[in-house]
């Protein structure tokens, strides 16, 4: 049985693991949303996230996970900010404040737009985020690369959003809470901050959701989300700027050591196929496969 250090350990009613990073604060977002007490436990990024007892409830050591000890003693644990989000519907909003009901139309659109930010959004723009933040050198093609599908994503919602109110339709839902932290935080990720000029309707959205009480209070939990296209873009030398440094420096060194790691118990080799190289000449109008658009 996993013991947990005692201000670890989860206690009655709904736990959120997390730091102050990206996806977490969808899970605040969502309780806040809905009135929910929960209990925010911060995960230690540098000691913790390998740690027996976290690995326990997350076993791929990221955050956020969460552990939710019912009235009746039993628990259920569920890890990724998806599966999360799912959770606290089912379980806390039996009026649909924030999700639709099992089964209906819009339920499924709900279930695909969500799918839409896990599978898509949420990993290009994060590569984006990696390689214009992070990279601890150039990588012009990466950078390229990701902004460029970042820039195309923010299209995609954009046009939804031109249709309806919300991603779904009149009110928002968990897919809307997912999205929308992202969104949020455009400038870090290498786009421009969503304006009347560039990106008309996601920055209408964005402003419509940022002037309910349950979103600013889930920004501001447990500290305000440090990732807003208005914080990172304060003038150099400003307010919190020595903040953003030095997050930089530090995800760069952690970010490579844990990638050296994974690639040196690989043997520090990619596996060789027999095509090889046939890329390296470039590719003008589009020959070939069938692209990543035929996934």
């Amino acid at each position: 049985m996993t013991t947990f250090p005692p201000e670890k350990a989860p206690k009655p009613g709904l736990n959120i693991y997390g730091y102050p990073a990206v996806n977490p604060y969808k899970l605040t977002i969502a309780a806040e949303e809905l009135g929910i007490p929960y209990n925010y436990i911060t995960v230690n990024i540098r000691t913790e996230l390998e740690s027996e007892w976290y690995l326990s409830i997350n076993p791929n050591g990221r955050v956020p996970a969460i552990v939710h000890v019912k009235d009746d003693g039993t628990s259920a644990t569920v890890f990724e900010s998806g599966a999360c989000l799912l959770y606290i519907a089912a379980e806390f909003d039996k009026e649909h404040k924030i999700s639709h009901p099992v089964g209906t139309p819009e339920y499924w659109a709900q279930l695909s737009w969500l799918s839409w930010q896990i599978s898509g959004q949420g990993p290009m723009l994060g590569q984006a985020a990696h390689f214009n933040r992070y990279a601890p050198e150039p990588v012009p093609y990466g950078s390229w690369r990701y902004t460029a599908e970042a820039r195309r994503l923010h299209t995609v919602l954009d046009k939804q959003l031109s249709k309806t109110p919300y991603l779904t339709g009149p009110h928002p839902t968990i897919a809307d809470i997912a999205t929308f932290i992202y969104a949020h935080s455009s400038a870090w990720i290498g786009l421009p901050p969503p304006s009347p000029s560039e990106f008309p309707h996601i920055a209408t959205w964005r402003d419509r959701l940022l002037a309910r009480p349950g979103f600013r209070r889930g920004l501001e939990s447990p500290v305000p989300y440090p990732f807003s296209d208005d914080r990172v873009t304060r003038e150099e030398g400003g307010e919190g700027q020595e903040f953003y440094v030095n997050v930089r420096r530090w995800g760069s060194r952690g970010i490579r050591s844990a990638t050296e790691r994974w690639w040196r118990e690989g043997g520090g080799r990619v596996l060789g196929v027999p095509s090889d190289g046939a890329n390296l000449g470039g590719v003008e109008g589009g020959e070939g496969g069938e692209g990543e658009g035929g996934k």
